[in-house]
């Protein structure tokens, strides 16, 4: 990067200060003197916010020229580097549009070619929009959605006044958004080390997302088929509590992904947030999906860890309704489970519904799901903090990727799907894009 010697640049600083000076001065007297009375407030408002963007915009307007020329005449850019022709710019900042010419120079020695306005003040090349605006409509994105944002994207960048009178800007369209994303290199997040905690609960389940795809590079049989993302999530926290009917995980992180060995780097982020040496007793709250339960043995990392495998009332209740449709019968089920706790007498109720039923072999699958995972249902029902996974699985994961008619290529969705664990983790999306750009 080429720097201004110290003189010069303290002459760009005093440019700047004078045309800000200047332009303000300007701007407020005239807001001033149009100020009504008898409609203050609104009006007052809309003003200041129109007066305040134009101070910034049209103070950088006129005095890059003015710091351009500064180096063009000064015997340091006579020395060193030649000049070329002048050049548009223009991009869109939280201000407004920014538009301004500026003098292209060549080094003398090297060269290199450079525009010396852009290197001063870090303009970014190959850019319409600076590094504030796509951190905002980032963050605003991953709390909503591109679209929405798109369609605010007026409302949130420029002034309210012409929003109001319907004098606005063009939506920014929400696949630039989609691109923002793609090409953030995301950084991985550091977070806290829980300590001091003897327990830990660990919710797992997945969600199908439907893939984007090209179907003119499948077979005809393939382009029957619907074609899927496998997310998984992992809620962990260490305890609970109830305050006015509302519980709150304590400790709580959420670990989110479509990656074919989802336990290897669930295990690689946790380790870090809570301390393994410390847990005496871990439990495993699930639906006992295969890839689950394959992968509990993970949790166990040192001798004192305990995996206890717990699984999720709903899912259980969800088999029994599938089983019998008698509101009587599956109470009575369900009593002999987690009241009686009596396996002899499931096994003889349900061989009762087997044997007066016409799909006999799904309905033996239902019986052989609950006599297969008995001690973990027995174990959820003895402990005090209950699995939350479905309303985690549909507030995280369903909400964002499965609720519309639409589909996410492989390539994108991972980048989606960690943003929004990032979210749900208390991350500020805004403040990390611009850390990862300064770097």
């Amino acid at each position: 990067m080429y720097i201004l010697p110290q003189n010069l640049k303290n002459e760009a600083k005093n440019i700047l200060k004078n045309c800000f000076y200047f332009i303000s001065k300007g701007k407020l007297n005239d807001l001033i003197d149009n100020f009504d009375f008898c409609n203050p407030y609104i009006l007052f408002m809309l003003n200041i916010n129109e007066s305040f963007n134009n101070i910034f915009i049209k103070t950088l307007e006129l005095a890059i020229p003015q710091i351009d020329n500064l180096f063009l005449n000064s015997q340091y850019r006579k020395n060193n580097f030649y000049k070329a022709v002048k050049n548009e710019r223009s991009f869109t900042t939280i201000f407004g549009d920014l538009e301004f010419n500026r003098y292209y120079y060549t080094d003398k020695n090297k060269k290199n070619g450079f525009y010396f306005i852009d290197e001063l003040f870090g303009f970014e090349k190959y850019t319409r929009y600076d590094p504030l605006v796509r951190a905002i409509l980032i963050d605003n994105s991953v709390s909503t959605n591109a679209n929405l944002t798109s369609n605010k994207s007026s409302f949130i960048l420029n002034n309210y006044k012409d929003y109001l009178s319907n004098n606005i800007y063009k939506n920014i369209p929400r696949q630039t958004i989609y691109n923002w994303k793609l090409k953030w290199n995301i950084p991985k997040v550091e977070y806290e080390l829980f300590e001091g905690h003897k327990n830990l609960y660990v919710m797992v389940d997945e969600k199908w997302i439907h893939e984007q795809i090209r179907l003119a590079t499948l077979s005809e049989e393939e382009k029957k088929k619907h074609h899927y993302i496998m997310s998984k999530c992992f809620v962990t926290f260490t305890g609970a509590k109830t305050k006015n009917k509302r519980t709150e995980l304590l400790n709580r992180h959420i670990f989110m992904t479509t990656s074919d060995k989802p336990w290897k780097d669930f295990i690689d982020e946790i380790y870090n947030i809570y301390n393994f040496e410390e847990l005496e007793n871990i439990y495993l709250l699930s639906d006992a999906g295969t890839w689950i339960l394959a992968g509990k043995n993970e949790l166990k990392l040192f001798s004192n860890n305990n995996v206890i495998t717990n699984i999720c009332e709903f899912h259980v209740k969800q088999y029994i309704n599938r089983l019998v449709r008698d509101e009587n019968k599956r109470t009575e089920l369900i009593t002999t489970i987690y009241e009686a706790k009596d396996k002899n007498k499931f096994i003889k109720l349900a061989d009762e519904i087997i044997e007066n039923a016409n799909n006999k072999d799904k309905k033996q699958q239902y019986k052989n799901y609950v006599l297969n995972h008995w001690n973990g249902i027995l174990n959820m029902k003895n402990r005090e903090i209950h699995s939350s996974m479905e309303s985690h699985i549909s507030h995280c994961v369903a909400a964002n990727f499965g609720s519309r008619p639409k589909g996410f290529s492989r390539t994108r969705i991972e980048k989606y799907i960690k943003l929004e664990e990032y979210k749900q983790n208390g991350i500020n999306i805004m403040e990390l894009y611009l850390k990862s750009y300064n770097q």
